[in-house]
């Protein structure tokens, strides 16, 4: 469906501009020396590898993800892992971020709702012998919305990181993560209502948000030098 192919191949380019993301960040937190940017790095590696993976997976099954959850079958598998990548990674930044705006790590207290809905959904598997397509569902669902979750910690810290130090960076660096937070406030909207078009707008503002991110860090790399 053409739905299906424009959402992967926006998936394709935006693991590709994340990858570029954690390419400058990297060389950018080496010329700076900011927790954040080596955060920002390692997140967007691990965001970049879900994205490509999951763009792999829409080429090859030929559905999206939301299609993929009206038939409930084994395809949504595919989706699960990188789904659980990209968590990780909104984690790692979440982290980052608390790093940034304390002197000590706050952000713990965030990163534990991937371990809380993990141990929930398996008690309620263990009590109620639940189908296991029904379980990958679920776990799939909780993990978009641990994924807002984490993202709305990221954009609250990146207002704290900002607040503090009045950084063109920090603004610009919360601009992007502002525009993935909306894009994927949408695709989870998208998700409950299994609506392939909202989707796609959030798939879009969250590519819009990563291609931001880049060029800060492009231009941030500049003025530095």
């Amino acid at each position: 469906m053409p739905t299906a192919s424009i959402i992967s191949v926006l998936n394709l380019l935006s693991g590709l501009v994340a990858l570029l993301i954690s390419y400058y960040a990297y060389k950018n937190n080496r010329l700076v020396g900011s927790i954040l940017l080596k955060y920002i790095s390692v997140g967007f590696l691990l965001l970049g590898i879900s994205l490509l993976m999951q763009a792999g997976t829409e080429t090859i099954i030929g559905i999206t993800a939301i299609q993929a959850l009206k038939v409930r079958g084994i395809e949504l598998v595919g989706f699960l892992v990188y789904t659980a990548l990209e968590l990780l990674a909104y984690a790692v930044f979440a982290w980052g971020y608390g790093l940034s705006a304390f002197s000590r790590a706050r952000a713990p207290a965030a990163t534990t709702a991937l371990p809380a809905v993990l141990a929930t959904a398996a008690s309620a598997l263990t009590r109620k012998l639940l189908d296991l397509i029904v379980l990958i569902l679920a776990v799939y669902v909780a993990s978009q919305v641990g994924i807002v979750v984490l993202l709305f910690v990221i954009v609250f810290q990146g207002v704290r990181v900002f607040s503090q130090s009045h950084s063109n960076l920090a603004l610009m660096v919360l601009f992007g993560f502002a525009l993935i937070f909306i894009g994927h406030l949408l695709m989870l909207g998208a998700v409950l209502a299994l609506d392939s078009t909202v989707f796609l707008v959030g798939n879009t503002i969250e590519f819009c948000g990563f291609v931001g991110l880049l060029f800060f860090l492009i231009w941030s790399g500049r003025v530095v030098r």
